[in-house]
């Protein structure tokens, strides 16, 4: 009865009640390709439910498109991805993503995903969909995200198997701010009770299972397997949950600053767990997913500068004027043109700043990504 009542108070109707409407996106008519299939799966030994999206003007001699997986929250089946198709047609339309196919399946109502879906995400469905719609089988182009149980699973499989993944998007992820066996009904375990977690992880060894496959100790298992596979993180999740899994996002992000994974984290104001504010954050989850498709945001800082630029970021620091360096032949002022070119500044600004930075490379921790940081509270 409890994990029943689990399933479908806490996380049923998760995009049930966020279906998008013209009036609130702007969506435009959808153009894509919804199809429901029954994938035989020898890892499950069962016909697994699966739901598919394909792109506007998909056509079956296109090859090697991406292929993103999209896990299901708490309470839901692969329809969920079906009652998401206007809202995917919309990032299609607006070039929020570029062509890519997306599958779901029906993966239990609450088996956070637990045992043989791992190998049938990672192994099977990948195949198939390549086998049925020519989608890429190069981990560089295979993508998942998933909200609240999908979270969950979206972080357990990929820091599972990081090397199979390009970029990975949980949302408001089903999460503890725990690395040890949470103590029963309190703010970080109610909404998981002790006897639904042995429903789905065992009795016996429950609590053991259920810490090898919490993404915090898997952060802290697979650290420098994760890093080495330059696998693309983004988390989110809203300050106002009701389930308050912003406590579990946040611990996760703590632990991955800790471990110098990189990673982007969003901590969405006034948002929680279901509402209007979810149509948005899946856009922007799903930029973040295209953005490393394309190779990332990161811009150079080592590009050769113009004379004008090197004297500007050698004077700037110097204290040679007060008001800053000027730009004697325009009259204008200089830190306002050499740092407008959004290509070039990040290169006049790292050389305006290299020679103070240059006086801390004795530190190790200048090779970090993130720094370590000292406690927030100096109270005994």
């Amino acid at each position: 009865m409890l994990r029943i009542l689990l399933c479908t108070c806490i996380f049923g109707g998760l995009y049930a009640c966020n279906k998008p409407n013209a009036s609130e996106t702007s969506i435009q008519p959808a153009q894509v390709i919804s199809q429901l299939h029954e994938v035989r799966s020898e890892i499950r030994d069962e016909a697994v439910p699966v739901s598919v999206i394909l792109p506007p003007g998909f056509n079956e001699s296109d090859t090697d498109l991406p292929l993103l997986i999209h896990l299901h929250g708490g309470g839901g089946d692969r329809n969920t991805l079906i009652g998401l198709s206007d809202l995917y047609a919309h990032m299609f339309n607006n070039e929020t993503i570029p062509p890519m196919v997306v599958v779901s399946f029906s993966g239990g109502p609450g088996s956070f995903y637990y045992g043989s879906w791992e190998d049938f995400v990672t192994e099977e469905l990948p195949v198939w969909a390549n086998q049925t719609f020519g989608t890429s089988l190069d981990p560089q182009k295979t993508l998942m995200t998933g909200i609240s149980m999908g979270g969950y699973g979206t972080l357990k499989i990929a820091f599972k198997n990081p090397d199979r993944f390009k970029a990975i998007a949980p949302m408001e992820p089903a999460i503890m701010p725990t690395l040890e066996w949470p103590k029963e009904n309190t703010r970080a375990s109610w909404w998981l009770p002790k006897a639904s977690v042995e429903a789905i992880w065992g009795t016996q060894s429950g609590p053991e299972k259920f810490l090898q496959d919490n993404p915090a100790n898997l952060v802290d298992t697979n650290a420098q397997k994760i890093k080495a596979s330059d696998l693309d993180i983004y988390l989110e999740v809203g300050d106002q949950d009701f389930i308050q899994l912003q406590d579990g996002a946040e611990f996760l992000h703590r632990v991955l600053w800790d471990n110098d994974i990189p990673h982007e984290y969003h901590l969405v104001r006034w948002a929680d767990h279901v509402g209007i504010s979810l149509n948005d954050r899946i856009i922007e989850a799903h930029a973040f997913l295209a953005a490393s498709l394309n190779g990332g945001k990161a811009e150079p800082t080592d590009l050769v500068l113009t004379e004008e630029e090197r004297a500007y970021a050698e004077n700037a620091m110097s204290g040679a004027s007060e008001n800053g360096y000027e730009d004697e032949s325009s009259g204008s002022d200089s830190a306002n043109n050499l740092l407008s070119d959004p290509k070039r500044a990040p290169s006049v600004h790292a050389t305006l700043w290299k020679p103070l930075k240059d006086l801390a490379e004795s530190d190790p921790d200048m090779k970090r990504a993130y720094g370590i940081l000292p406690k927030t509270n100096t109270t005994p």
